[in-house]
């Protein structure tokens, strides 16, 4: 498989786009052609596990020998998840299904990469006998995933950065008590947006980054991409009956991440009609998506605070889709945003755009009422995140095909705003007391690109 940035670089290796995260001239990977997956072909009974690797397989191809890549995914997820089949389904009615993605070890959907990322990382690392930093810039769930599935890793330390005051306690702690040598969590005075500008700036420094081996979990790295679009393919092969009907997903979006996972799917094959991207009051997706402006503003505080989020990083992967490939416009555009805060398209690429993608926004008073909606109606509790999804898919109420509504975390992670929507004491938070009595460990640091660098030479002297 060969692979290109957005902004013209071309690589020929999976191993060197899992490593680099950013291209060197700063863009973001995306495979020279899309694979086809024949989806009609697939048997609606095969494993999590099987599936994986049929997907992702055709992005690796022989740098990971078929029974090496086998054994990586099946030892990666056969004992990390609560249920067998690694997702679970809560069907709310007829027209609407609740994919449940918080069954893995830090519960959430960001589970599902880094559980199979970092094994993929230490294969390399092993054969090349070699250590590496990973630096991630978290809005909550990234952060908690990563550092669970690196904790454990003897060529790996992991850097990170979050932003302070915007992430619930609960997910603060699932980092914060974690005490092993190789994790350094830094608490940031900014947004996420903050951080994963102190990410893009220390990868894009090859000088840095290439003396002290780091690379990035975040989104960015298109491994991530590619793993989490199995479970789409996973839930439309065991919830639809008919292989050829279209569903749409619903998807909360703050990094378009998740949702772009969604749209590689249907590249390659995944009969979908529409992928709604569902934001909250940070709604520059959604604006972008009705009007074709993407136009930066200040990041607002929510009730689900991994939306947070003003720029979205993996939304240039989409911009180099909707400008026919060109590496050239791309880089132009970006520039745009970088000077004016701004990105403008045409009427024919937002048409284009929407002709997979429609979008949808949820303010916090329209969050607690569907909370409450679907535990009186349904006795199901959403986490905040996930009913973000599900009010963005009623507000369109599509009655033409099935929809699903990705659920991205358990709702224990929020349990206050939950709690507070239905206006009922669960005690959501009573089997995981040890957490909020452990000892934490992070740094509180400024928003400053040197500061963080400095933690990485400390711990690499």
């Amino acid at each position: 498989m060969r692979y290109l940035s957005t902004r013209g670089e071309k690589v020929d290796s999976f191993r060197e786009v899992l490593f680099s995260g950013l291209a060197d001239d700063g863009g973001l990977f995306v495979p020279e052609k899309w694979p086809t997956i024949q989806v009609d072909q697939i048997d609606s009974n095969i494993s999590y596990i099987d599936l994986a690797f049929k997907i992702v397989s055709p992005f690796v191809e022989d740098e990971i020998p078929e029974e090496d890549l086998k054994r990586i995914i099946t030892n990666a997820y056969s004992n990390s998840f609560t249920v067998d089949d690694l997702v679970s389904f809560k069907e709310l009615n007829e027209n609407e299904t609740i994919i449940e993605l918080f069954n893995g070890p830090t519960l959430a959907f960001k589970d599902f990469a880094m559980q199979l990322l970092v094994p993929i990382f230490d294969y390399f690392l092993l054969i090349e006998n070699k250590k590496i930093n990973l630096i991630v810039a978290t809005s909550g769930d990234t952060g908690s995933a990563a550092i669970n599935a690196v904790r454990n890793s003897k060529n790996i330390n992991i850097f990170c950065l979050y932003p302070k005051g915007r992430i619930s306690d609960f997910q603060r702690r699932q980092m914060s008590t974690v005490m092993e040598d190789n994790i350094v969590l830094c608490e940031i005075d900014g947004t996420f947006d903050d951080c994963q500008k102190i990410v893009k700036s220390i990868l894009n420094d090859s000088i840095f980054s290439e003396k002290f081996s780091i690379s990035a979990v975040n989104s960015i790295n298109w491994a991530r991409i590619i793993i989490q679009s199995v479970y789409y393919f996973f839930a439309f092969l065991k919830l639809n009956k008919s292989k050829m009907d279209k569903v749409n997903f619903s998807v909360p979006t703050g990094n378009f991440g998740d949702v772009y996972a969604g749209y590689v799917a249907y590249k390659m094959g995944l009969p979908i009609n529409k992928l709604l991207v569902a934001t909250n009051e940070n709604d520059i997706l959604h604006k972008f998506f009705n009007s074709g402006e993407y136009k930066i503003n200040k990041v607002a505080k929510t009730t689900s605070p991994s939306m947070d989020i003003q720029i979205a990083s993996n939304f240039e992967r989409l911009l180099f889709e909707l400008l026919g490939r060109s590496s050239e416009l791309t880089k132009e555009k970006m520039n745009n945003l970088d000077s004016d805060g701004v990105i403008n398209i045409g009427k024919e690429q937002l048409s284009i755009a929407n002709e997979i993608f429609l979008s949808g926004k949820a303010e916090m008073n329209e969050v607690n009422i569907i909370i409450n909606q679907v535990f009186s109606e349904n006795g199901y509790l959403l986490d905040p995140h996930t009913a973000v999804g599900l009010h963005a898919s009623r507000k369109h109420n599509d009655k033409s095909h099935l929809n699903y509504i990705l659920a991205t975390a358990n709702p224990v992670k929020f349990s206050e705003t939950v709690e507070k929507a239905i206006n009922k004491s669960l005690n959501l938070l009573g089997s995981y007391d040890s957490l909020f009595s452990s000892k934490e460990k992070y740094l509180e640091l400024r928003c400053d690109v040197d500061e963080v660098k400095d933690q990485i030479i400390n711990l690499n002297s």
